[in-house]
């Protein structure tokens, strides 16, 4: 089913939770920066599968360029931390 053919309401909850997925990738992004001292090793890792998983929600409800830019200089943990 295309965007054309689909619903308005269903359009609409798809934008919703676009939204969603992108500002929880934001939450997420920010805590990771603001706790990388306060966290153990597997905290830091718990965080980067929740931002990596939150990242492809993004991509897979349209969102796929905002939330590369909220990626722009987050580096997963093993990566350079």
């Amino acid at each position: 089913m295309s965007k054309s053919e689909m619903p308005s309401s269903r359009r609409g909850s798809t934008r919703e939770a676009r939204q969603t997925f992108l500002k929880r990738l934001e939450r997420l992004i920010r805590m990771r920066r603001d706790y990388r001292e306060d966290l153990n090793p597997l905290g830091i890792r718990l965080l980067d599968r929740a931002i990596e998983a939150t990242f492809q929600d993004c991509v897979d409800f349209g969102g796929a360029k905002e939330a590369r830019d909220l990626m722009t200089g987050y580096v997963p943990a093993g990566d350079g931390t």
